[in-house]
């Protein structure tokens, strides 16, 4: 329909992407299109592009695409939402430069209510350190910087260890396990860069081969000492952002290492429906060990990975603790051994998030001395059924002893007559 118009098409995890021909011709790209590293240009039984582009394919496209002038309303839209399902902090992870100046203009502003943890993508993040160093302010924080191991498992560009079980090889009859999006030695060293300038270093790693190259690069960095010059922190809380597919013998690397978990339960029950198609029952049982991990003594960061997906948090707490999709699918829970209590589900998103940004001391708990940060719901989340969790409706969302979202029931009726 839109022949003579470049036309690009992202995947909902940002992770590959589809253009017509127009993109294409305007990228320069044909079946001589060397691929990039970490990147795959899907070609068709002619070898001619087919339009599909994965991981650091894309950016062939996406860097020739205007940058977007309306930011700043973007952002206060987002905001407008995630308040209104109770969310008084997030973490942006892997923003550019200019989308800090929006940012910092909004708090400046004093209309960016919501508290914002940000990391610097990992391209941008070497040059704004030693320009900027750390920003921390009562609503933004930019301290953190954020990698990438790999792709996703929805693009099978998840670095596995073995080949997918349904795309064993590539184009050339070669084994194919995935992409490695940064070389573990190129991610150990950005990382002992962000260290020295006391940043905190976030890894996205989905795959288990992945996961064990950013569990190396931690162990290398640590035992080498190479981040400790500079004033940086030896509290280094290393992140790998996913953890979705790991390999039995690496849980016990992510204490030993004091490596956080930033987990998403939703993944897992949107993921659960092929996941065993793409990797394999055997590995698939491995996956989201959220309970394995808490057991090793792992800290469980719990997210949403908003756009992939619902930015409500009462989604990924169902989520994490029954393994169940919001239609209650599979009876019983997927894999519900790996389930976690509510008690558990709850620290997650709310003290051990916290901990995660290095903010526990003021957030994450109702304790005296603490930032006033809370929200009102209609039900107990901890008493209800469990389908009844992802049906919870926000009443007030409160920041800083502000109320900055109220649902209009609540506003009409006044707290008192919510119990």
């Amino acid at each position: 329909a839109t022949p003579d118009n470049p036309v690009w098409l992202r995947r909902v995890d940002v992770h590959a992407g589809i253009a017509n021909a127009a993109a294409l011709k305007l990228a320069g790209i044909t079946s001589a299109t060397p691929e990039p590293p970490g990147g795959d240009i899907v070609l068709d039984e002619r070898g001619e592009p087919t339009g599909l582009l994965v991981d650091k394919a894309t950016e062939l496209i996406e860097n020739l695409i205007p940058t977007a002038t309306d930011s700043a309303a973007m952002i206060l839209k987002a905001q407008e939402l995630c308040l209104a399902v109770g969310l008084t902090g997030v973490h942006d992870a892997g923003i550019q430069p200019a989308e800090v100046d929006v940012y910092r203009k909004l708090a400046e502003q004093g209309v960016l209510k919501i508290r914002v943890y940000a990391m610097m993508a990992g391209a941008a993040a070497p040059q704004y350190f030693c320009e900027h160093g750390l920003y921390i302010t009562e609503r933004l924080t930019i301290r953190s910087a954020k990698f990438y191991a790999d792709g996703a498992l929805g693009s099978r560009g998840a670095w596995l260890l073995a080949p997918y079980s349904d795309r064993p090889t590539d184009e050339d009859g070669r084994p194919y396990v995935g992409l490695n999006v940064v070389s573990p030695e190129e991610l150990r060293r950005a990382a002992e860069d962000a260290l020295r300038q006391g940043y905190q270093v976030c890894t996205h790693a989905i795959g288990d081969r992945a996961n064990r190259e950013v569990l190396n690069a931690y162990e290398v960095i640590r035992q080498s000492g190479n981040s400790s010059s500079q004033g940086a922190s030896r509290d280094h809380r290393f992140r790998i952002e996913h953890a979705q597919i790991l390999a039995p013998q690496d849980l016990p690397r992510f204490t030993e290492l004091g490596v956080i978990a930033a987990v998403q339960p939703t993944h897992c029950t949107s993921d659960m429906r092929w996941i065993d198609e793409r990797i394999g029952s055997q590995r698939s049982a491995g996956a989201y060990a959220w309970a394995s991990l808490l057991r090793s003594g792992v800290r469980l960061a719990g997210g949403s990975d908003f756009p992939v997906e619902s930015h409500n948090p009462f989604l990924g707490l169902y989520a994490a603790c029954t393994r169940q999709n919001a239609a209650g699918e599979p009876a019983g829970g997927w894999h519900a051994s790996e389930r976690l209590t509510r008690e558990e589900a709850l620290r997650a998103f709310t003290l051990d998030a916290a901990y995660a940004a290095f903010e526990e001391g003021q957030k994450g708990s109702l304790e005296p001395g603490k930032l006033a940060d809370f929200i009102v719901i209609d039900r107990d989340i901890m008493t209800c059924e469990p389908r009844e969790i992802v049906e919870t409706r926000v009443l007030q969302t409160v920041i800083g002893g502000e109320a900055v979202y109220s649902n209009s029931d609540f506003a009409a009726e006044g707290p008192a007559n919510h119990g």
